[in-house]
């Protein structure tokens, strides 16, 4: 019974369609066949983006919270080279952002390397400053 509900409804499509392809003839179905396959590209391509975006944000998150640990364990050494690491990912997502968010990530981007010198010219205080950073990116991932 299945199988002749599933004919019968591929049937009725085919029918639907002939008829449509009568009435407004194949040049126009090809024409929306085309216009709906290039915004599907389009919509794919802008959701890849943001992927890559939001990916780039929570790579540099995580190396930021990695720099955080170094730096409560006084591992100045490796805290630079995970500001650094979360630097160069934060360049990668505002190289594929849009331009609504690429302002905060050029922002966010100068305030990581601010961090970075002052962690090596061992400054005080500077856990905040990442603390600070972390707590930007993560509004960035709230939108």
């Amino acid at each position: 019974m299945l199988k002749f509900m599933g004919f019968l409804m591929v049937v009725g499509l085919a029918f639907g369609l002939g008829v449509y392809v009568g009435q407004k003839g194949p040049e126009d179905v090809l024409h929306k066949a085309k216009q709906l396959g290039a915004d599907i590209v389009a919509k794919t391509s802008s959701v890849e983006r943001s992927l890559a975006v939001r990916a780039g944000i929570v790579n540099a998150k995580e190396r930021l919270v990695q720099a955080k640990s170094e730096l409560l364990d006084k591992n100045y050494g490796k805290a630079v080279s995970g500001l650094e690491e979360a630097s160069q990912a934060l360049a990668k997502a505002r190289d594929t952002a849009g331009d609504d968010l690429r302002g905060n990530l050029e922002k966010t981007l100068e305030k990581v390397a601010a961090a970075k010198t002052d962690a090596q010219a061992l400054k005080p205080a500077l856990q905040t400053k990442v603390d600070e950073l972390v707590k930007d990116l993560d509004q960035m991932l709230a939108r």
